[in-house]
């Protein structure tokens, strides 16, 4: 399963939130109907601006035997709707990736496992907790540091994955992905690359995510 390539742009960005609260979400992530991992967001209003917190796992077993696992954290500052850091590093199956952005001036400049440079002035870090991705043309891959092109369809009002009605986006490129939004806020997404898909499913309580303690570890 081509996990990496189907997250290669999970990790992007438009109009900020109007508190950090209304970006934290928990997602399941399910594939052929199994649940093998969750994607977690938290915002905190700090002295330095909003800092965004991004946390993945994921397993995949073959009744005990594992054959796959993927850890991601990512930190995002932002000051007055500028990005002004971004910290990352990711276990992809033993593949270990970072990502070091730092904003001097008016650039952001990016340290990443396969690029280092500047990035475009349009460019987003991929974090679907806000919605500009679907203004973006390009993207910062928060795995990686490469810079990658995307483009945004508007599909309007559908079910998201977990049955509630919101705003559906179809984000195409390296990948497909369906995104929805409630407002301004990530509800949901579906991910497809080489007939795989993998399911983002939000939940609202703990004893789901409870039950994933056991199989993660």
């Amino acid at each position: 399963m081509r996990i990496v390539a189907l997250l290669s742009v999970l990790f992007a960005v438009a109009t900020m939130p109007a508190s950090a609260s209304e970006l934290d979400a928990k997602f399941l992530i399910k594939h052929e109907g199994k649940v093998i991992g969750y994607h977690q967001v938290r915002g905190t209003e700090t002295a330095l601006g909003l800092v965004v917190d991004t946390e993945v796992e994921m397993r995949v077993r073959f009744g005990p035997i594992p054959l796959y696992k993927y850890d991601h954290e990512a930190r995002e500052v932002w000051r007055n709707g500028e990005v002004i850091s971004i910290e990352s590093k990711t276990n992809d199956n033993g593949t270990k990736t970072s990502v070091f952005a730092h904003r001097k001036g008016d650039t952001l400049l990016i340290n990443g496992t396969l690029y280092s440079g500047p990035a475009p002035v349009d460019a987003v870090p991929p974090s679907y907790w806000d919605k500009s991705l679907i203004n973006a043309s390009s993207v910062i891959n928060t795995q990686t540091g490469e810079i990658l092109d995307v483009g945004v369809e508007h599909i309007g009002q559908s079910a998201a994955p977990d049955n509630q009605a919101a705003e559906q986006y179809r984000i195409t490129g390296t990948i497909d992905v369906d995104v929805w939004y409630d407002g301004s806020r990530w509800v949901g997404s579906h991910l497809f690359v080489d007939g795989e898909e993998l399911i983002y499913e939000l939940v609202e309580g703990e004893r789901q995510f409870a039950a994933l303690e056991e199989y993660l570890d």
